[in-house]
This record gives structure tokens, C-alpha cells and sequence, in this order.
């Protein structure tokens, strides 16, 4: 599975061709230049220093399965130091952030189980409310950094009625609380979950039946239509995306212990559906979803049943930032006026190797495929193309650096 983590990106900016002298820290954020103006990466002596580039706000939630199956295998431990871990990285900074995980709560089951109490109950909002992350991390107790740490340190799966997995009124309840959010950037819903998604008997839709002989399945093609409906709304648009952990590859044909179809077919189905752009390209996908659809040749959603680590959790995260977020990066003006838009040049590294000196494409019928390019959005920010883009989006490490105060180099 190729993933993308994290990266950073740096923005160097210049008042003209030419010579000048500077002191470190002159460039506002911390870089470096030397007496003849250049920097240390051998950026001409036009630049005067180094800024932080930023690109548009994001909302991300974490939806987390919280069933009483989650605590078998390290799921839940592993989940939570890999969404710990992930959103500590800087690239999250400028990202709004939070947690909810379901089942929350026990409710009274349906006459099939006597009307015993079922883990079946869904928060009506996050357990940590969506905040912005800013610079602060998860060791410091003033961001919510920290308190989405500490509610999945001070919280445990919920094994003390069943293995109830309420997963459609959870995703229902997350859609809804990305969709008040007041910001002016990309929402993301990113779901962990261990397959088995139940609790429908406590709806009115329809559902497969178990060993109880309630219809407590989920029909997958509910939750298809769930995230679909959100992704595709002209006013809030969300991007869902899923993570089947070990225990999501499960198939009982009988639907005595697991639901009467493939969990990975289904999976694959509510992933694509959620997010249809941002999917591997050759994907497995049915629409609608049915229950003769086998397992998936190539998963449309980050499927851990084989392999299953902190680390691929945490790269699926950053991966999905990258996705959403694509290749466009604000244009930073200078402090002492603003930029020229004939004076701007692009370079990027990955992984710590050489830098790759971009060109602006003279043609938009240019897709940059083989060297890749870049050229200006119609708002006027610097957007990747080609092979630039898909270095940067799938790079462990990536650094782009936008040079200012130069003629342009086009072609």
C-alpha cells in the first residue's frame, strides 16, 4: 500500500534581482541568508528569506469504532496512538480538528433481544469539539491536540453489552456536525472501524438478519447513500474516507456472527462513494452494493486486515489531508509590498533529495507528466502539476519552495 505522510512546505520570498545584505531571522520566520543575499540552499541572491506556506483550512473529524471487538488485538491502542501521533505533525497546524467515537452509550434493544440494552447509543456531538489545532501539540494541555489525547488515554472500548457497531448513525452524526462547522475550507471524515456494522434494528431501514433473527445488519448501500449525498452537497461538500483494521475482512454467509456478505466488498463500496476523487484509481467499487460482491481486487478504502501498524494508521491520516487538500499553495506577500506575478519561480524536494526546478506551463493543454510544472490558480495561488504533484502528495517528506523577485521561467 503506498501512503502519503507527512510534509512540510516553505515559501522563499525576494525584493528584487540583486544584492543585499541580512541578519538571520530577517525573514520573518526564521530563515537564514548570507551577506550577498543568497540562501543556503543555493536560492539566487535575489531571495531575503524563508516564510511557511499555507494552504487552505480543513476540518478533519475522527470517527473511532468503539465496540467491545476494537479491544482485541491492540486495535484500540494502536488506533489511538496512530491519530495522536499523525495529528501532532506541524502539517495539521492549520487544520480544525476532532474526535468522536460510537457507540457512546447503551439503549434498549428491539424485542428480538428481549429488549435488553445494546452498545448501540451515538453522541449527538463529538466527545472532543472541532477546534483549531494551531502550533500547540498534544503535550500541551491549553489544544485540543491534548484533549483528543486524553479522551482516548482516559477511554476504552465499550465491551459491557455486546459488539454493537452503530457505524451509520455515527458517520450520520459526524456528517452533521462537518456540515455546521463555520469554516471556509475542505471537510473530512475519516472513520476507523473493525467492520460487523450493526444496530439497524433499532431503525427503520432495512437490514440483514442475525443470529437473533433481527434484521440488524447494516445494508451497506444505507451508508453508500449516507456519504454520497454528503460529498456530493453544493454548500458543504464532505470527503469521507475509511480504515477497515484487522476484523473487517469478515464474511458469515449464515449472518449468525457476521454480516451475510464480504466486509471488505462493502467497505471498498462506502469508501469510493464518500470520496470518489480521491480513491486509487483502479479500485474495486459496485454501485449499488450487492451481496453477492466479493472481496475487492484492489481496495477503494485503506484496508489494514493483513497488515495492521501505528505507523500505516498514522500515513492513511496524513494521506488523506494530502488528497484532499491537493497541490495549491498560497502566494505569501512580503512585508514591504506585494508580489510580482512575472517574478515568481517554483522548486520542491522529496525525501531529502535533490531539489527539482519547476517551470510555469505556457499551456494549460500542458499536463507536465513527465517533469512536472506549475502555474497560477485563478485566484492567483501557486498550484503543482504532473509528476510535481505527485511526488509532493505521495513523499514521506516534501519541502516547495516559491522563489520571488526572479523572471518567471516558462515554457
Amino acid at each position: 500500500m503506498r501512503l502519503v505522510p507527512f510534509f512540510s512546505v516553505a515559501v522563499v520570498l525576494a525584493a528584487a534581482c540583486g544584492t543585499k545584505s541580512f541578519q538571520d531571522g530577517d525573514a520573518g520566520d526564521g530563515g537564514t541568508t548570507f551577506q550577498d543575499g543568497s540562501l543556503p540552499d543555493g536560492t539566487p541572491s535575489c531571495a531575503t528569506g524563508v516564510y511557511q506556506a499555507k494552504q487552505e483550512p480543513a476540518a478533519m473529524l475522527v470517527l473511532l469504532q468503539r465496540s467491545g471487538s476494537m479491544s482485541q488485538s491492540n486495535k484500540w491502542a494502536f488506533a489511538a496512538q496512530a491519530i495522536v501521533q499523525a495529528l501532532d505533525q506541524n502539517v495539521f497546524d492549520t487544520m480544525t480538528l476532532g474526535l468522536m467515537a460510537a457507540p457512546s452509550s447503551k439503549v434498549q434493544g428491539p424485542q428480538c433481544v428481549l429488549n435488553l440494552q445494546v452498545a448501540c447509543g451515538v453522541p449527538a456531538f463529538p466527545q472532543v469539539d472541532l477546534q483549531l489545532a494551531g502550533p500547540i501539540k498534544s503535550t500541551n494541555p491549553a489544544g485540543v491536540r491534548h484533549d483528543i489525547k486524553a479522551w482516548l488515554t482516559n477511554n476504552a472500548p465499550d465491551v459491557s453489552a455486546g459488539q454493537g457497531n452503530p457505524l451509520y448513525d455515527a458517520i450520520q452524526s459526524g456528517i452533521g456536525t462537518l456540515q455546521g462547522w463555520q469554516g471556509p475550507g475542505k471537510r473530512i471524515l475519516f472513520v476507523v472501524t473493525d467492520g460487523a456494522i450493526s444496530c439497524t434494528s433499532l431503525s427503520n431501514r432495512p437490514g440483514y438478519t442475525d443470529g437473533n433473527g433481527c434484521p440488524d445488519w447494516e445494508n451497506p448501500n444505507n451508508i453508500i447513500t449516507l456519504v454520497n449525498q454528503a460529498n456530493t452537497n453544493q454548500s458543504t461538500p464532505i470527503d469521507t474516507f475509511i480504515v477497515g483494521v484487522p476484523g473487517s475482512d469478515s464474511y458469515d454467509a449464515t449472518g449468525h456472527n457476521y454480516p451475510p456478505y464480504h466486509m471488505r466488498a462493502a467497505l471498498s463500496d462506502i469508501a469510493y462513494a464518500g470520496s470518489p476523487n480521491n480513491v486509487p484509481p483502479t479500485c474495486t467499487h459496485t454501485n449499488p452494493f450487492q451481496q453477492t460482491d466479493p472481496d475487492p481486487s484492489v481496495s477503494c478504502h485503506f484496508d489494514m486486515t493483513q497488515s495492521f501498524t501505528v505507523q500505516e494508521v498514522a500515513d492513511a491520516i496524513a494521506q488523506v489531508r494530502g488528497k484532499v487538500l491537493g497541490c495549491i499553495f498560497d502566494l505569501p506577500t512580503p512585508e514591504a509590498g506585494t508580489v510580482a506575478l512575472d517574478q515568481v519561480n517554483v522548486s520542491y524536494t522529496v525525501n531529502g533529495g535533490s531539489e527539482n526546478d519547476l517551470y510555469k506551463r505556457a499551456s494549460q493543454n500542458e499536463d507536465c507528466s513527465q517533469n512536472g510544472c506549475w502555474d497560477y490558480t485563478t485566484d492567483d495561488k501557486v498550484e503543482l502539476f504532473g509528476k510535481a504533484c505527485d511526488d509532493v502528495e505521495n513523499a514521506t517528506d516534501a519541502e516547495v519552495q516559491i522563489t520571488v523577485g526572479c523572471q518567471t521561467i516558462v515554457k
